[in-house]
């Protein structure tokens, strides 16, 4: 039988750490998130090794008395709370009880703290939560904390950090999340004593935005407000021509903190369903304020979980918001709105019936007059849904051309006409057969066979563009496509670092020359791994993603177009798919024409 043990101090302060620190980030979490409650308007943040062996958080704060700083790494203290009842009502970001004597835990700690109230600094080092040293020192007001060899004494869990820079990048994305929602700090991140993020103080939030997510992104983005007795919401979202293939472009703050909050997404994703290409995301950057009391903060160690109350009523109002927004700003007064039946009402239709019976069905006119300028994203993709025959079954064609009979069919066809700007109608005339082609899967499908085979024998072709084109992204992803620039290169398009997290693009796959360049650009990056090593293992995912962006489903081409677009098509090994298997073709046979006519059955 197993005896019960009561476990000594260390283990318990090791145990505590797991549940406060899971990585180098959660640690400058914590430690920066102590400064901004210390009222620093100056915090300077630097790593090494992704944060593994070193991590320094210095502020101009309020700092600590000298007699207080020891008491700073013993469990359960605190300057934020005094009772049970003031959780109730926190107004800083989160008390954090065991922070310091956790990350004190499981590495080496210093830190040096000094009040305006006095003339001298305290420092203390503490070595696997034990006290090594306590000194009176010289130091500017404000404190300084200095973590090494994080999780030296515990190598278990040691080895289940990540690389290097996958650490550093989600320093970086902390830090871009902390500047946007504290636009009175000036923020400034060095990574291997190269500065990566550097923020001005006392600036407009759309400033800071741009500092750190780019001026392509928030020049795409329009300004929002609400404001009622329990909620205040505002910010800032994308316009319907720049989305992303993934959500790494949407930003919720609740109460003063970044929360990853499913629900108020999902509302916001709502407003854009029919207005946006599938599998395509909006970008926002949001603030939410509500009653502390409605929002429990404490149910995740990390406090990036929130548990709001009415959850259900704040994602429709975001719908309802975003919606209206998007209606009176975007689209136009001459598009022909077509109501909904919406048989389960919402509370959205409470809170904006107008809203919901206003939604645009047809999203193939909605970009009425909004200029495609170069900063555009995504405006190359099509709708992926079908035709509008697909109900009456006709026969797709999904035959690989290794059938040397398919090919014979592209000698019989004569070009009827485009309809639906991007699909076109062609007439087998020896076999009585009706085709309609989905014009921007036929040119993924020959784009992407002759980049992959370009590929595979190392010989693709670039064009050398006469006019650089210049991409402007925030420190994450300038960070991340300067990485990957080997990656780039291998299938054909030329990165150089335009300095000020800035990027030109020189070159492109001569395949690719007709698409958006920075469509192509994000497309890319967004599907590229942290790691350039396991995003090589997916290139053919990467020249699919380029390859979608490669050319327009709207495009207007002449017959002569048409006809070499045909002959190429015939010459792939799989002519009748484009590069993610939705089909190409869509043929009607004469007699299932006829049925839909009542005509079968005449003479």
């Amino acid at each position: 039988m197993q005896r019960i043990n009561i476990l000594d101090e260390s283990t318990i302060n090791k145990i505590a750490a797991g549940e406060v620190v899971e990585s180098p980030t959660s640690v400058i979490k914590e430690l920066v998130e102590n400064a901004i409650d210390a009222n620093a308007d100056e915090i300077l943040i630097e790593i090494k090794n992704g944060g593994k062996s070193y991590m320094r958080v210095t502020d101009n704060g309020s700092g600590m008395i000298n007699s207080e700083v020891s008491k700073a790494v013993i469990r359960h203290a605190t300057s934020k709370i005094t009772r049970i009842e003031d959780l109730n009502s926190l107004n800083t970001l989160g008390f954090r009880g065991e922070a310091l004597a956790s990350i004190s835990a499981v590495s080496r700690f210093e830190m040096t703290s000094k009040s305006r109230e006095e003339e001298t600094a305290r420092t203390i080092k503490v070595n696997g939560g034990v006290l090594v040293d306590e000194r009176v020192t010289g130091s500017t007001n404000g404190t300084t904390i200095i973590v090494r060899d994080l999780f030296y004494n515990v190598p278990a869990r040691k080895k289940f950090l990540k690389s290097d820079q996958a650490e550093s990048s989600a320093i970086s994305d902390l830090i871009s999340k902390l500047s946007l929602l504290n636009t009175g700090v000036s923020f400034k991140l060095v990574r291997d004593s190269h500065v990566i993020l550097s923020t001005p103080s006392n600036t407009s939030t759309l400033n800071v935005i741009t500092s750190v997510m780019g001026s392509d992104f928030s020049s795409s983005l329009s300004q929002i407000s609400y404001q009622s007795d329990k909620i205040n919401i505002k910010g800032f979202v994308t316009n319907l021509n720049y989305y992303r293939v993934n959500r790494r472009m949407q930003i919720i703050f609740v109460n003063g903190r970044f929360v990853s909050n499913k629900s108020i997404s999902t509302g916001i994703e709502k407003a854009y369903a029919t207005l946006l290409p599938k599998g395509k995301f909006p970008g926002f950057v949001i603030y939410i304020n509500i009653d502390p009391n409605d929002i429990d903060v404490n149910i995740h160690p990390q406090k990036s979980i929130v548990k709001i109350d009415n959850i259900r009523m704040i994602e429709d109002l975001m719908y309802s918001i975003i919606s209206k927004h998007l209606r009176e700003r975007f689209l136009s007064k001459r598009i022909d709105r077509m109501p909904i039946k919406n048989d389960n009402k919402s509370m959205a239709t409470k809170l904006d019936d107008k809203v919901l019976e206003n939604l645009i069905h047809d999203d193939t006119d909605m970009l009425f007059d909004l200029k495609q300028e170069d900063n555009q994203i995504g405006l190359s993709a099509g709708d992926e849904s079908s035709g509008s025959f697909r109900e009456e079954t006709p026969e797709l064609i999904i035959k690989s051309n290794r059938d040397a009979s398919i090919k014979n069919v592209y000698a019989y066809l004569n070009f009827i006409g485009p309809i639906f700007n991007g699909y076109l109608i062609f007439e087998d005339t020896f076999h009585k057969e009706l085709y309609i082609m989905d014009q921007h899967a036929a040119h993924e499908r020959i784009n992407y066979e002759k980049l992959i085979k370009a590929y595979h024998h190392k010989n693709i072709e670039i064009q050398q563009l006469l006019i650089p084109e210049v991409v402007h992204l925030g420190s994450e992803e300038y960070d991340k496509a300067l990485l990957h620039k080997e990656v780039f290169t291998k299938i054909g398009f030329s990165i150089e670092d335009f300095g000020l997290k800035s990027i030109h693009i020189t070159a492109i796959p001569l395949t690719l020359t007709d698409g958006s360049i920075k469509g192509m650009f994000y497309q890319l990056l967004d599907t590229m791994d942290d790691q350039p090593e396991n995003t090589i293992m997916k290139i053919d995912d990467l020249i699919k993603k380029a390859c979608v962006a490669s050319v327009k489903s709207s495009d207007l081409i002449s017959r002569e177009e048409i006809s070499h677009l045909t002959a190429e098509l015939s010459e792939c090994d799989f002519p009748h798919t484009c590069p993610h298997g939705r089909p190409i073709w869509i043929k009607f046979t004469r007699h299932e024409l006829e049925k839909q006519f009542n005509r079968t059955n005449q003479g």
